[in-house]
């Protein structure tokens, strides 16, 4: 086997970093979206505000849900940015063969 240098990307197929940030923030915003939902269908923020700490004794309900969200969201957005982290870095194990069964 010959340990030729692998090939850039064709230009129509790089990615800009305004791609990799779309790719990074909408799908976590459709997961904060969602556990938002999950989350407050079951839990009153009112209750967490009672429950918590003095520094969110003056918090309203419609605030708790923002800050929920953005919780959420900040989960969401590492969560993301670490899978697209790891994609970019990963080593190409040219050598390596394909599993039985897969094609």
């Amino acid at each position: 086997m010959s340990s030729a240098p692998v090939p850039p990307p064709p230009a129509n197929r790089r990615r800009g970093w305004g791609l990799d940030v779309a790719l990074v923030l909408w799908p976590s915003f459709l997961a904060a979206c969602g556990a938002s939902l999950l989350f407050f269908a079951a839990v009153d923020p009112v209750l967490l505000r009672d429950a918590g700490p003095q520094l969110f004794a003056g918090l309203e309900r419609e605030a708790g849900y923002a800050l929920g969200f953005a919780f959420f969201w900040a989960i969401g957005v590492v969560a993301s940015a670490l899978t697209i982290y790891l994609i970019r870095t990963a080593r190409v194990d040219e050598g390596r063969t394909a599993p039985p069964g897969a094609s």
